[in-house]
């Protein structure tokens, strides 16, 4: 029995595997494997090794309810661990809700979205917003499985992003808002500087770093009081259409069938821009607005965080990586060979030359700081930026993303700080990925209160949660 993650780089191998009906029967399941390894499941759309376990599987679909609550002008929203945010967001819609903060894709279920600092753009994570998270473990003195309801101090913000390391999530309460309507247009720009300005008027905004055309183009977004636009569904048509499936299909034909490295750099710099209508303003419910259908084609991802102080420096630095790496540059700038050199990374450098051709958009979304332990975002007084990288190689053929996303974590966290998003591809080792958290040594505390015999562990967060005890440098963030 086995299962393959969206990006087909992650083979799951339980040893049994459990769909449950509701919560009785978790526990009962637990009870039945009691001392064994379990780990929860969602909809495998995830490319890092969180999602591994060859113990007991749960697959938690049958746990999808969703109880909407008012509270004053806001709401709260209590979903079981198995619903995908695409039902949560039509259920709320029902009630005149939405989320607060919202993922380009929508397949995810909730627990899993939660549990890796799932976030939009211009916002908090969407783990920020949880309020209780209902957990199935084990009793400590009895061993027999409980249910313990999470909801202040060190475990809730734990638990908020809490990598499956807790115990089995049954359900989570949620903050929630009443539905509104964003508007929506696009520009381009050459200057970082005026995309950064364009934050004060369009706080919800993601802008896109082209490679090869080396411009931004800037989706501005803000919230609109107004009335949704006549031409709306013309818009989600364009979107669908143009943007989501012509755009990528072309994408995927230089990349899968042409592959030719020229006809990829020219595509960027002449023909990307004209899938682009600029300046058309169109206001749509947000739940239309913020979601992309990003996982149509498939695709692998690494995506890194970087504190609002180290952006511009840090996509300088890209620019030059990809041009190494694409075989048009045979090296950095001196300030940048200068830095690679500091941390011992010429020689991986060297390796990267003339490998890989970066042959899509280049995401940079806005995550306001969250309060948690371990989300991407947690901690510090700025805003993060995440900077993501995709390919859409086959499986067979990403030899040279591999060694660029390896390249890029390594260096990018050495040099701006740069924290992987934990559902993607993450490349650290877990020294490297621990300390960039300052409080990684608080969650190892809670989790080995929630479960001291690490039977809701995999080997992937078994060596996160030791390595903590052995590496003790602090983060830059921390002095």
């Amino acid at each position: 029995m086995h299962r393959k993650n969206f990006g087909r780089n992650r083979v799951l191998q339980p040893s049994a595997a459990y769909t449950p009906a509701d919560e009785q029967e978790v526990l009962e399941i637990l009870d039945r494997h009691s001392g064994q390894s379990i780990r929860a499941v969602g909809r495998l759309h995830s490319w890092s090794e969180a999602i591994l376990g060859d113990g007991v599987q749960l697959d938690l679909r049958r746990l999808d309810n969703v109880l909407l609550e008012p509270d004053g002008e806001d709401f709260f929203a209590t979903v079981g661990a198995g619903c995908q945010v695409k039902r949560l967001l039509k259920e709320l819609n029902r009630g005149g809700a939405t989320l607060h903060s919202l993922g380009l894709i929508d397949v995810q279920t909730i627990a899993g979205a939660i549990s890796t600092g799932t976030h939009g753009s211009g916002r908090h994570s969407m783990s920020h917003y949880v309020e209780e998270v209902r957990i199935a473990r084990y009793d400590e003195s009895t061993g027999k499985a409980f249910i313990d309801e999470v909801s202040a101090g060190e475990p809730l913000l734990a638990a908020r992003c809490s990598l499956g390391s807790l115990g089995i999530i049954l359900s989570v309460k949620i903050r929630c808002r009443a539905q509104y309507h964003i508007q929506e247009h696009f520009t381009e720009s050459r200057r970082l500087e005026d995309v950064l300005a364009a934050e004060e008027s369009y706080p919800l905004q993601q802008f896109y770093f082209i490679p090869w055309r080396w411009s931004y183009f800037i989706q501005h977004r803000r919230e609109d009081t107004g009335k949704r636009s006549l031409l709306a569904k013309l818009y989600r048509l364009y979107w669908f259409g143009v943007m989501d499936y012509a755009m990528h299909l072309k994408i995927l034909f230089l990349q899968r069938v042409v592959r030719s490295r020229r006809m990829i750099r020219f595509t960027f710099r002449r023909v990307v821009s004209t899938f682009l209508i600029r300046n058309w303003k169109v206001t749509d419910r947000s739940s239309s607005m913020l979601v992309m259908k990003h996982e149509a084609f498939r695709h692998i991802e690494i995506e890194l965080f970087v504190p609002r102080d180290k952006l511009a420096d840090a996509l300088r630095f890209t620019k030059e990586v990809i041009e190494v790496a694409g075989g048009t540059e045979s090296a950095m700038s001196d300030v940048n060979q200068q830095r690679i050199e500091d941390i011992g990374m010429q020689d991986a450098l060297e390796e990267l030359q003339d490998q890989y051709c970066q042959h899509y958009p280049i995401c940079v979304r806005r995550v306001l700081p969250d309060d948690t332990l371990i989300s991407m975002a947690s901690g510090g007084d700025q805003d993060w930026y995440a900077v993501s990288f995709i390919s859409y190689a086959k499986p067979a053929r990403r030899a040279g993303f591999t060694l660029f996303s390896r390249f890029m974590a390594r260096s990018m966290s050495q040099l701006f700080e740069a924290r992987p998003h934990w559902g993607k591809i993450s490349p650290l080792e877990a020294s490297e990925l621990t300390s960039l958290y300052p409080r990684f040594d608080t969650f190892r505390t809670v989790c080995k209160t929630f479960d001291p015999q690490g039977v809701f562990q995999n080997e992937w967060t078994t060596a996160l949660l030791e390595a903590c005890l052995l590496y003790t440098s602090p983060s830059p963030r921390d002095s």
